[in-house]
Order: C-alpha cells, then sequence, then structure tokens
C-alpha cells in the first residue's frame, strides 16, 4: 500500500499571502517525481475516469482515454488544500487530429468527494480555463484565450496554485494558473470552501467525448506555501 503524504497546510500561515495574489506568495516543494521509471510512474494512480490506461514510454506516463470518457484523472500521493502542483504535459501525435484539436491537458487541486478546482490548457485551441466541478455540474471561473507560449510549444509545463485565505477571507481562494512559468491565468473562487476534497492530480481528456486522447505527462512536482 502506497503511503500517503499528508499536509495539514494551514500550519503554514498563509494569512497575509492572499492578499497580496497567488503570484507573489513563495512555495516550496514537497514532492517530486520525474515519471522516468516504472516505480515512480506507479506512484500515479488512476483518480476518475470511466476507460482510461496507464502506460509508460521511455521517460514519462502516458495517459489515454477511451470510449464515452471525458477525462481521465491520476492522483500524486500528495494531499492538502492550499498547495501548487506543476507537470510537463503534451498531447501526443498519435491522438487523432479532430481530437486533438479540442484536447486538454489538466492539473486538479482539492479533488475528491465530487468536487475539485481544475487549470484545463487546450494547446490546440491556445487557450486556458480555470473551473469548479461539483456534482451539481462544471462552473468556469475564468478563460484566457490567444496564449500565446500554445503557439509553438509542443510540451507545456502546467502550473496550478490555490491559496484559501482567512479571517474575514475564510472560504475564498485565490487561484493562479502558469504556463512555462507564467501567470497566464488567474481567478478568485468564494465558494471553494465547500470544496472537501484534499487530492492532487494529472489528467487529460477533450471536450465532451476524449476517446482517442493520448498525452505524456513528465515531472511532476507539489509545493506548499511558506511565509517568512
Amino acid at each position: 500500500m502506497k503511503t500517503k503524504i499528508l499536509l495539514f497546510t494551514s500550519v503554514f500561515a498563509v494569512v497575509g499571502l492572499v492578499l497580496t495574489g497567488v503570484a507573489s506568495a513563495a512555495f516550496v516543494a514537497i514532492y517530486r517525481n520525474a515519471l522516468e521509471t516504472t516505480a515512480q510512474r506507479s506512484e500515479a494512480t488512476k483518480l476518475a475516469g470511466k476507460e482510461c490506461t496507464r502506460g509508460g514510454a521511455k521517460t514519462t506516463l502516458l495517459v489515454t482515454v477511451g470510449k464515452l470518457t471525458e477525462e481521465c484523472a491520476y492522483k500524486t500521493p500528495v494531499v492538502g488544500q492550499n498547495l501548487e502542483i506543476a507537470a510537463t504535459g503534451q498531447v501526443s501525435t498519435a491522438t487523432p487530429p479532430k481530437v486533438a484539436k479540442k484536447a486538454f491537458l489538466a492539473l486538479q487541486l482539492r479533488a475528491g468527494g465530487g468536487g475539485k478546482l481544475e487549470l484545463r490548457v487546450f494547446p490546440g485551441q491556445q487557450k486556458a480555463q480555470i473551473a469548479r466541478a461539483t456534482e451539481a455540474g462544471i462552473k468556469y471561473l475564468a478563460i484566457a484565450k490567444n496564449i500565446t507560449s500554445l503557439k509553438e510549444a509542443k510540451a507545456v509545463v502546467l502550473r496550478l496554485r490555490v491559496i484559501e485565505g482567512s479571517g474575514e477571507a475564510a472560504g475564498t481562494c485565490k487561484i493562479g494558473g502558469y504556463l512555462s512559468g507564467e501567470l497566464v491565468i488567474e481567478a478568485e473562487d468564494p465558494a471553494c470552501g465547500e470544496l472537501k476534497g484534499e487530492t492532487t492530480a494529472l489528467a487529460a481528456g477533450a471536450t465532451n467525448n476524449g476517446s482517442g486522447v493520448i498525452a505524456s505527462f513528465a515531472a511532476i512536482v507539489v509545493r506548499v506555501p511558506v511565509r517568512f
């Protein structure tokens, strides 16, 4: 049985970091996985998706989305709420062109219990979304289009950051989505406190039906906020 990395992120005193926004918070890495070996890739286990296949290329984790499935998600061993997750992702050229056009790479935080916060990046559309999904449906908190860094890039370095406020700001989160180190999309979610999940994950799929999407992932990093 794999050991979960438990984080009680409230001890990191994120009060004050929220007030200056997600971009200025300081974070430190507490989990790294290069996904270069079978043992490393085995730490990413299935979280969600009806028909999903996990495999391994020479130095990456391969995710293949099957029939009647919009998205396949694989979780890391890290659980917590105020976190940042990053990974390098790529939609494979083996993905059928029509599917690749609408395919997305994604990172998830606060996943579990029927909910999640998610950064979706669509390389074929040069678009990114931040969404909060619950059993009641999905709400798009922010959408960014014409992202320059997606026009030529094959592999994409994605990063999703979530920080919840304290005191009067309790229950409200600042959410930031980064590509290649640049903040390209951000949102504020006043209802994120309702999400009780603590799972961190990476995912791939396509809007409505992701059947045929093949994506690769490498170099997962999970960080926690710190205050000096």
